[in-house]
């Protein structure tokens, strides 16, 4: 049987590497054609590149936004240029709204959740209402693309009784290092409410004690303060005592790990789940299972919204309203289960 061969040709700028592969040797014509497509292929994909780069840079600069959000808005952004310059034949800055509708279907169509669609959405219209201030176009083509309707998520908090075995059980902790970081941890987790990345980045610089409050520094920098639980100062210096005695020079940050290294996110989840699978029932075991009960237990007992709103550093009243959804649900199931006429 003939041997079957092929013919690449290749273009290569840069760091980027384009080839086809022919059955056949292609002309001088050919060749010449895909050189110059393939050429004007890359230089758009630099191109593009370069404008989400200086947009990110732009979001961390001047909004506040930490590394980790400007790393899934570059791939959002990477992925539909992708889409752009392959499936739509056209530019970053050449899309318009039917692209966008287009881009939304097509993801859908690959199985991808709503709330994931809604998300790349979001960063699509971010990334051209920032175009637009730079001058680069005169129209958003994500604004007026309807979101996706996505089904409401109802959260149970974990009950004050499991909470208070939680942070109180003597057996649950162990007396050495980690157990007094690991107990001091929750408490910061649900006393205070706090997000996974604010608890990482608290130092002891955060507290004031005279004040009895803590200062968090939360999404895109915004700054606030928040009342110590009465236990807190107990914890804390039990941690801080041990801490000070690690052997290795550790990093100036609150919580550490064994080896004196600031805590990371896989670490705090793990060390959460493993504690609240020992304490409670609830279906959802993580970090902000404890920030969302600290806000449903101060609604709960007669907080208002809007100080619950400033203490949980949300921007907008709709944030915190999911809690009162959760707040109402749990009510009507403990109706449920408690009252004589109750399903």
């Amino acid at each position: 049987m003939r041997k079957q061969h092929t013919f690449r040709l290749c273009v290569k700028r840069n760091q980027n590497n384009l080839c086809l592969d022919y059955k056949e040797k292609p002309n001088r014509k050919v060749g010449l054609f895909v050189f110059q497509y393939v050429s004007h292929y890359l230089t758009s994909m630099e191109s593009a590149a370069a404008f989400i780069d200086q947009f990110l840079a732009y979001l961390i600069a001047e909004r506040g936004y930490s590394s980790k959000t400007a790393v899934a808005y570059k791939k959002e952004l990477e992925r539909w240029s992708s889409y752009l310059q392959g499936e739509a034949g056209t530019s970053l800055l050449a899309a318009q709204k039917a692209h966008v509708k287009r881009y939304i279907v097509w993801r859908n169509k690959q199985g991808i959740a709503p709330r994931s669609i809604n998300r790349t959405l979001s960063c699509i219209r971010s990334f051209y209402k920032w175009t637009i201030r730079e001058a680069l176009m005169s129209e958003n083509p994500g604004q007026g693309v309807r979101s996706m309707k996505t089904a409401k998520k109802v959260v149970m908090s974990v009950p004050a009784a499991d909470l208070k075995a939680l942070v109180n059980d003597p057996d649950l902790f162990t007396a050495d290092f980690e157990g007094k970081r690991d107990q001091l941890l929750l408490l910061l987790l649900y006393g205070l409410g706090l997000r996974r990345a604010e608890v990482i980045s608290l130092t002891p610089a955060h507290f004031d004690w005279s004040r009895k409050l803590v200062r968090v520094i939360g999404k895109r920098n915004k700054e606030r303060q928040i009342p110590m639980p009465a236990l807190l100062e107990e914890y804390y210096i039990r941690y801080i005592d041990l801490r000070d005695q690690l052997p290795q020079r550790h990093d100036p940050m609150l919580l550490l790990t064994a080896k004196g290294k600031k805590l990371y996110d896989n670490l705090v989840y793990n060390r959460v789940i493993y504690y609240l699978n020992r304490t409670t029932s609830v279906v959802d075991k993580n970090p902000h299972a404890l920030r969302h009960s600290y806000a449903t237990h101060l609604l709960n007992a007669g907080v208002d919204i809007n100080t619950v709103k400033e203490l949980l550093g949300h921007e907008s009243l709709s944030s915190t309203q999911v809690y009162t959804t959760s707040s109402f649900e749990e009510l009507i199931k403990v109706y449920n289960q408690t009252h004589p006429k109750g399903s």
